[in-house]
């Protein structure tokens, strides 16, 4: 198939990443340079054995540190004479937040919210078809113009917070911006790159590996070479029926993506045919069976209070059962449907049954717990074989504790039996996006 470049729709894109975005924050926040200094953000929770969460460039550098390090990996002073000017931090999820909302306000001052989409806390894309002309007037090029504006974010970003960001560019489209920015901005002085469509053969095309190409991984990589592609270019030139055949409608996107076509549109909001609520967690060691009720509780609880928030009820619940790494088997997910509701007592009820009837009495690692086929109405749904009384009264009971713990934070009401050595909620309470948050409980933000 023969792209005809002039016929596919043209846009300009900006797409912003943070360089070592906790890393930098804690830098900075410290009056170092963000590019010139060594540090290291490690967690110690209970589950992560002192892991890197995030490192500096020079520490990457001069150390060879990744975001997967142990802390009994690090070298010595000995090994390395650079670890002493290492800063070890412990992470601030809120701290981070904060910096990035700065960041957000400073990419609105370039575009519309509608044309901007973050990916992450520290990655995004902004639409400046629409304002380029405004911030550049003049008979300049398009590139010209988004390199110029671009440039003045990159300078802007650092005003406001002190952190350097890479930019990829495109008067193309979004892929052809992310492109730039994972394979050639960070390695550029000035931290920009520009890709469109007239660079495809001698850009796109040229990605040494593959899984360094958007939407490509390990698993999908070995696919690939199954079919006897082995390279961007090799995926260009594909058949698209036999990708489509083996991949489905991805085969097809995996095609055009190689061919640097993308329709995609920031302003086209993608809207899910359905929702769902949940929650998963690492286990801190390995689990025996005996212990896994109390969690299985206690996660049926956290997300059920998240339901309520939403004021949903749950048709189908799901749980989630992974096992240790010293077992043979990998665990298991079940799901089943029930009549819709919020009450905690129901949800677990259908979690515990899901447990006992699947789970084969290997060590536990890994937890999870979903709620989707939700239900928005403001109405109950009274069990006809039960007592509507105590239905009414058990349904009060979970909305008053959802408003202690609202105002005074999840730890401030929690079941007896959450205390044993085993409970996961106390520990979790603290936690923002699964990360310390750097500073108290913070009602239900580790939920």
């Amino acid at each position: 198939m023969n792209f005809r470049y002039e016929l596919e729709p043209t846009g300009d894109y900006a797409f912003i990443d943070m360089k070592s975005f906790y890393a930098s924050c804690e830098i900075v926040a410290r009056g170092r340079h963000p590019l010139k200094d060594l540090l290291i953000v490690m967690s110690h929770a209970d589950n992560t054995s002192g892991l890197v969460l995030a490192s500096s460039p020079k520490a990457k550098e001069l150390l060879g540190i990744t975001n997967v390090t142990r802390i009994f990996e690090l070298p010595t002073v000995e090994e390395n004479p650079a670890m002493e000017r290492l800063i070890i931090a412990p992470p601030r999820m809120r701290y981070y937040i904060a910096e990035n909302l700065k960041i957000q306000n400073v990419v609105r001052q370039y575009a519309a919210d509608e044309d901007i989409m973050w990916y992450s806390i520290d990655e995004g894309i902004v639409d400046l078809s629409r304002s380029l002309n405004y911030f550049v007037p003049g008979n300049q090029s398009r590139a010209e113009k988004l390199d110029h504006v671009s440039q003045k974010i990159q300078e802007d970003i650092i005003r406001e917070t002190g952190i350097f960001s890479t930019i990829g560019m495109s008067n193309s489209n979004p892929l052809l911006a992310k492109l730039a920015l994972d394979n050639e901005a960070k390695k550029q002085p000035q931290m920009r790159a520009l890709w469109n469509y007239q660079n495809v053969a001698e850009k796109v095309w040229k990605i040494v590996d593959m899984s360094d190409f958007w939407g490509i991984g390990s698993r999908m990589k070995r696919n690939l070479m199954e079919m006897g592609i082995t390279s961007i270019k090799e995926l260009a030139h594909a058949s698209p029926y036999k990708l489509k055949e083996k991949f489905g409608i991805m085969g097809l996107q995996l095609y055009h993506h190689a061919n640097g076509i993308d329709r995609s549109k920031l302003q086209n909001v993608y809207q899910p045919k359905s929702k769902n609520l949940g929650n998963s967690q690492v286990l801190p060691r390995d689990y025996l069976g005996e212990e896994m009720p109390l969690l299985v509780r206690e996660m049926a609880e956290q997300v059920a209070i998240r339901l309520r928030r939403h004021q949903a009820k749950a048709g189908v619940v799901s749980l989630y059962v992974g096992y240790s790494k010293a077992e043979t088997d990998k665990g298991f997910s079940r799901q089943v449907k029930i009549t819709p509701t919020d009450n905690t007592d129901e949800l677990t009820k259908h979690l515990l049954y899901l447990f006992h009837k699947f789970y084969n009495g290997d060590l536990v690692r890994h937890l999870g717990v979903t709620y989707s086929d939700l239900h928005y109405d403001s109405g109950s749904q009274l069990n006809l074989f039960e007592d509507p009384e105590e239905q009414i009264k058990d349904e009060k009971i979970d909305l008053v504790m959802d408003r202690i713990r609202e105002k005074y934070g999840f730890v401030s009401i929690v079941r007896a039996s959450s205390t044993l050595e085993h409970g996961r909620s106390l520990p979790r309470s603290h936690l923002v996006g699964g990360h310390d948050g750097g500073g108290g409980a913070g009602g239900l933000d580790g939920l």
